[in-house]
């Protein structure tokens, strides 16, 4: 105990006793041999501040530092635990970062040219290597949970999804009314999985901003195609999946940030509803939960994100968003795949109906998911405008969507749920397939198709469902995909359908231009299951 008091003393004669007179010595020499040719305007009104900020985040820090670790901020006494909370999951050693910008603006009060010049340099240099050198012992205390916080944390500037966070705090609040509830459940040490049903393309951000976390979602590959989107989403933490195929780079991928202690995000139904419906859990989310009994898993709840922006919308509309934190449970021993995913639905699934207080109901962009008419089932008749409205031009039945998003008949007091009338209209669609080269359907599109892992644009033409392919016909050499050879078809965002067939096997995506790409999607996995009997992925 006497060794540790004498430690501790030393530690503060030398930190905050003989360093701060070294620098003020070196502050003074610059001063008098910059000063002169410099001339620098009176910096202490902006010197005072820079002390002032970087004194409260230093006093923070060393008192989250304290409660965290139950010492004071020693090297030679180092942490149990790895403090990854506070201002410890911003910067990896705000102590040090703080330390150089309250000694630099005290230093330049006095001494401006002396403290920007020699001090701040010296200091920043210094701190560096000292910095790095430690860097080392905590890597071999903590191992790949340090690397792991190293990815989540930066040395000066905060990671990407730490400065978006306000911005997206206050965005949310004032336009979606956003509340959490259950905090007291979010208290997991990671490494853990956060699992939701996916409705609205903006959940990533509810579920990141409820959580006190960083959280690593599993997205979509397409995210990653372009190097500036793969710079975002990187930044951003996310771990891209292709869709199409299965993606071993991905499973081991999150097995790192598992073995990092991160908290890795997944999306259970693999893509957004279209109808706010619950959909079934992908299988490979089943198997990866599985895999990981010991891994506690955090069910979140997000209510009125389909009210806020169905897949289908053209825009965000004004609807309250809530997020629940439910209690965090484990994978069982010996429990079948079914039943694990019937345990979570129950935790996941939306309970709540829209908001009284959301804004009036927008049909622009219905026509993508009702691609037949709910009256007279015609193909392609649908037309929508600005506001809730949406007519058939063939039966010239008239529809209104309503604030709640259920589908009322004009001049009628029946309504019906989307779910309810997307079931009714949506395929089996072909009743019996033509005779071969004969189409079945036809619509205009861009097709762009994988090359050594990007997509390359091949042109716009005319897009053929026929009775044994897939047609795509352009200025170009036509494009053929034998339905026998396809191995997937999914929809990316709302308007692109993404084909994985043809020999070789690659991507294909069908930008299409006047037509429901969930209308073709239907209409290509019901014609490979009337050809060949079985169905392709469809998510």
């Amino acid at each position: 105990m006497a060794r540790k008091k004498l430690v501790i003393l030393g530690y503060i004669l030398v930190f905050w006793g003989a360093l701060p007179g070294i620098l003020a010595g070196l502050a003074a020499w610059g001063e008098r041999v910059f000063g002169p040719a410099l001339r620098l305007p009176n910096l202490a009104p902006a010197a005072v501040l820079l002390a002032g900020i970087s004194g409260v985040m230093l006093a923070l820090s060393i008192v989250q530092y304290a409660r965290a670790s139950g010492s004071l901020p020693i090297s030679a006494f180092p942490p149990r635990q790895l403090i990854r909370s506070g201002v410890f999951g911003i910067w990896r050693h705000p102590i040090y970062l703080f330390s150089v910008f309250f000694y630099s603006g005290l230093a330049m009060i006095p001494w401006p040219s002396g403290a920007i010049v020699v001090v701040f340099p010296s200091l920043a240099l210094g701190t560096f290597l000292y910095a790095r050198i430690e860097e080392g012992g905590l890597k071999k205390r903590f191992g790949g949970v340090y690397n792991g916080h190293c990815r989540q944390t930066s040395i000066l500037i905060p990671r990407l999804p730490h400065l978006v966070r306000p911005l997206f705090t206050v965005l949310s609040r004032f336009y979606f009314r956003f509340e959490v509830s259950g905090r007291e459940n979010d208290g997991l040490a990671p490494p853990c999985f956060v699992i939701s049903a996916h409705r609205n393309y903006l959940d990533s951000v509810f579920i990141s901003l409820a959580l006190n976390l960083p959280v690593h979602f599993i997205t979509t590959h397409e995210m990653f195609r372009n190097p500036a989107s793969r710079l975002i989403f990187s930044r951003l933490l996310a771990l891209p999946k292709k869709r199409y195929k299965p993606d071993v780079r991905n499973a081991l991928d999150i097995r790192r940030r598992l073995l990092e202690g991160c908290v890795v995000a997944i999306f259970v139904e693999a893509e957004r509803s279209w109808t706010g419906a619950m959909n079934g859990f992908k299988p490979e989310v089943l198997k990866l939960l599985r895999m990981y009994p010991g891994i506690p898993i955090l069910p979140i709840r997000l209510e009125g994100t389909y009210a806020a922006w169905p897949r289908w919308a053209r825009r965000p509309r004004r609807a309250k968003v809530s997020v629940v934190i439910e209690k965090p449970v484990f994978a069982g021993h010996g429990e079948s795949a079914a039943e694990l995913e019937a345990r979570l639905a129950r935790l996941i699934e939306p309970r709540g109906v829209p908001d009284p207080r959301t804004g009036p109901a927008e049909a622009a962009g219905i026509e993508d998911l009702l691609y037949r008419c709910p009256e007279c089932l015609s193909f392609d008749a649908i037309r929508s405008g600005s506001g809730p409205g949406f007519r058939c031009s063939q039966c010239l039945s008239g529809f209104a969507l309503l604030p709640d998003l259920s589908v009322q008949l004009s001049g009628s007091d029946l309504r019906a749920s989307l779910a309810s009338v997307s079931a009714r209209i949506r395929v089996a669609t072909v009743n019996s397939l033509p005779e071969r080269d004969s189409g079945i359907v036809g619509a205009r599109a861009k097709l762009s198709v994988e090359k050594a892992g990007r997509l390359k644009a091949i042109g716009s033409g005319r897009l053929d469902l026929k009775a044994d392919r897939l047609s795509f016909a352009s200025l170009g050499p036509p494009v053929h995909i034998d339905l026998e050879s396809v191995r997937s078809v999914v929809i990316e965002g709302a308007r692109k359908l993404q084909v994985y067939g043809g020999r070789p096997l690659r991507l294909h995506q069908f930008a299409l231009l006047d037509q429901s790409a969930l209308k073709w999607q239907d209409l290509v996995v019901e014609a490979v299951w009337r050809r060949l009997g079985f169905y392709p992925s469809a998510v």
